[in-house]
């Protein structure tokens, strides 16, 4: 990261501007590629590790684009989670789906469960063994640079109030295109870090607090 004097919030303005202008620059046909990739990594990480059921996002403009990920769980009739922006509170409501078509445009025009979806309301055994999460830039720490809203954040501290201390956590996975591994994001006290990255280079367990 470039000397700067600035807080991290300033470095995280000037950093999201920069990723987002360099992810749009990606061309249609190397973000199918790259996706792919990425995608076939994942899913062959979720079958060795049974990670059954998990967490993961509808793709919204340029993102890594998670259907191929998606296609291979619903295509062996697994468990998918989807999250729902509820409006005006900054949270997320979590749904099983089984396809496509029980998505619609939601908040921010992106993809997302419909509302006549019921709610999953996660609770220790039952939160899902891995989520696969968005973002603008990660670093090898397992940093993750998101969109500013903290949704993700909320989310997570949320299940340490339902985690007993014994009980494994989820597998927190940073899913992105391998232009968007920077030497380091600006963390916040509160800022979670990934427990891995994937991207089209393969898997990269994160190396916390170095």
């Amino acid at each position: 990261m470039r000397a700067n004097s600035a807080g991290p919030g300033a470095l995280k303005r000037e950093l999201r501007a920069e990723q987002a202008a360099a992810r749009d620059r990606l061309s249609a046909s190397e973000r199918e590629v790259m996706s792919a990739l990425a995608c076939r990594h994942a899913w062959e990480w979720v079958e060795q590790q049974e990670a059954i059921p998990f967490m993961a996002y509808a793709p919204f403009r340029s993102e890594l684009d998670t259907r191929p990920l998606l296609q291979q769980a619903w295509k062996g009739r697994h468990e998918v989670i989807l999250p729902r922006v509820v409006p005006g509170t900054w949270e997320m409501t979590l749904h099983s789906v089984c396809s496509w078509e029980e998505l619609a445009p939601g908040a921010y025009g992106i993809l997302e469960p419909a509302a006549a979806h019921e709610e999953i309301r996660p609770k220790e055994p039952s939160l899902p063994a891995a989520v696969f999460v968005p973002g603008l830039a990660f670093d090898r720490r397992g940093g993750r640079l998101g969109y500013g809203s903290g949704y993700y954040d909320r989310l997570r501290e949320a299940w340490t109030q339902v985690l007993p201390v014994s009980a494994a956590p989820p597998v927190w996975i940073g899913l992105g295109y391998g232009m968007q591994l920077v030497t380091e994001v600006p963390m916040d006290e509160h800022d979670a870090f990934m427990d891995m990255l994937i991207t089209e280079n393969g898997i990269l367990h994160c190396r916390k607090g170095e």
